[in-house]
């Protein structure tokens, strides 16, 4: 896996302050993009954005403290870009869960900033060899913009002569001081599939506590998400464009405990809230057209 060395990176996409370039775990090149309404942290290996933080709160994102970052690997934590198939592939096990797009190392196409917004661009395509196992043309630009919120776009083109259909998820982990103390919202009314016990149709008709491992594919909504945190005394707001999909999951106990790159207790400190287009919401583009899948994150309480 090759990368621009970061000296390169930060003469030419970098700015004092503003945007600078490191070296994360196992020499994974980070950009890290401060402005005055917060800070965030996106990896180029995966198109993965590690961090989030307004300005006045504390981290707003999860991360496993076991995660891996290494070739050929997911990082456990933060939001991975799944795509071009959500789970596992529908016909070969042998491919990755979620698609490639979070295992392969992401082209830097651009950095910005004005007074107001800080933001860098990354791209993927087809000619790229790592994107194995999708037979088509496309081209991915993800685009990380710190506004008055966290802003994260992953737009898809079809650059082939066919049609194609793709699912697709900004699988965004948020973190919590305590798992029981957090009640999610804006999902009333609308009816999910529970991953877990195989039901379907289930109607969520309170808001949504907790209590067991979760693993729920709410369809047909564009509702905006709180994640209500009485540990922390504060809000975090998922508002989407672009997504007809919310994916909720916590592994809880038995399945923390079976996953490698997850503490045992990790589970009570995090949540899942995936902006996602999957299932019968998946995404057909015919050739030249494109789609854009875009979650606002924010919170609206200081830490104490």
């Amino acid at each position: 896996m090759h990368y621009p060395d970061l000296s390169t990176l930060n003469t030419r996409f970098g700015a004092r302050g503003r945007i600078a370039f490191r070296a994360g775990e196992n020499g994974l090149p980070i950009a890290a993009l401060a402005g005055v309404t917060g800070s965030c942290e996106v990896s180029l290996y995966g198109g993965h954005v590690l961090s989030y933080r307004p300005a006045g709160h504390l981290p707003v994102l999860f991360m496993s403290k076991s995660s891996r970052f290494e070739s050929g690997k997911p990082i456990r934590g933060g939001i991975p870009v799944c795509w071009p198939w959500f789970g596992p592939h529908p016909t070969d096990p042998t491919r990755p869960a979620h698609g490639f797009a979070r295992i392969v190392p992401w082209r830097l196409a651009a950095t910005e900033y004005t007074s107001r917004t800080t933001e860098i661009r990354l791209a993927l395509d087809d000619t790229d060899p790592t994107c194995g196992g999708w037979p088509y043309r496309f081209s991915l630009t993800l685009r990380v913009a710190l506004e008055n919120a966290l802003k994260v776009e992953l737009t898809t083109r079809n650059t082939d002569t066919r049609p194609f259909t793709f699912s697709e998820a900004l699988h965004s982990y948020f973190g919590v001081r305590q798992i029981m103390d957090v009640t999610v919202r804006g999902l009333e009314g609308t009816a999910f599939t529970d991953q877990v016990t195989g039901a379907a149709g289930c109607p969520q008709e309170t808001p949504l506590v907790i209590r067991q491992e979760v693993d729920r594919v709410y369809a047909d909504t564009e509702a905006e998400c709180v994640i209500d945190d009485a540990g922390l005394e504060r809000q975090i707001i998922v508002a989407k464009r672009g997504s007809r999909t919310t994916v909720v999951w916590n592994p809880w106990i038995d399945k923390a405990q079976r996953m490698p790159d997850f503490g045992d207790e990790e589970y009570t400190r995090m949540v899942c809230i995936e902006t996602a287009n999957v299932g019968a919401n998946a995404i057909t583009l015919a050739p030249g057209e494109s789609h854009t899948l875009a979650a606002t994150i924010s919170a609206d309480a200081k830490a104490e």
